[in-house]
């Protein structure tokens, strides 16, 4: 036999407790399990980013639905200096008085107030309370008894109007 032929016939008889012995067997067990540790442990790292990511996110909004409703109570309040004004304006019509009007206005809507529009549209429950009928077109908003109010896209304050109703008979 020649030496290639006895090492081929070496090899061809191996066992595979002859592997094991050495030592490769346990090793791939242990890098498999090291790899799955190390997957589990990447899984639960980018969970956690995750995780803080959509807090810092919750956050931020309570933060800013806070800093809002804040704003509405104190926006609540002025609202009543700007009815006084209102009426003050219907009694005197002084020019002066209508320009603060408009500044005081402005500086609402600076801050995300906006005046709902009402007069000539349909009547809308959701932004309007209805304090009287008045013969007119149906459904219409005939007057405005108190300006209404939006804060960014919530009601602050509801218009207080005075709808059209068919004639009675």
């Amino acid at each position: 036999m020649s030496k290639n032929e006895k090492l081929i016939q070496d090899e061809e008889t191996v066992e595979p407790e002859q592997v094991e012995e050495d030592g490769t067997g346990e090793l791939q067990e242990e890098i498999e399990h090291l790899k799955q540790q190390v997957e589990e442990t990447d899984h639960k790292y980018k969970r956690a980013i995750a995780d803080y990511q959509n807090l810092q996110k919750r956050s931020q909004e309570d933060r800013q639905e806070w800093i809002r409703s804040a704003n509405k109570d104190l926006l609540l309040r002025i609202l009543t200096v700007f009815d006084t004004l209102v009426l003050a304006y219907k009694h005197l019509e002084d020019k002066n008085l209508q320009v603060s009007i408009n500044h005081f206005l402005d500086v609402l809507k600076s801050e995300g107030v906006t005046r709902i529009e009402t007069i000539g549209k349909e009547f809308d429950p959701a932004v309007m309370e209805a304090i009287a009928t008045e013969e007119g077109e149906e459904g219409k908003v005939i007057t405005e008894t108190r300006a209404g109010f939006m804060l960014f896209d919530r009601l602050l304050r509801a218009a207080q109007v005075t709808v059209g109703a068919a004639e009675q008979k």
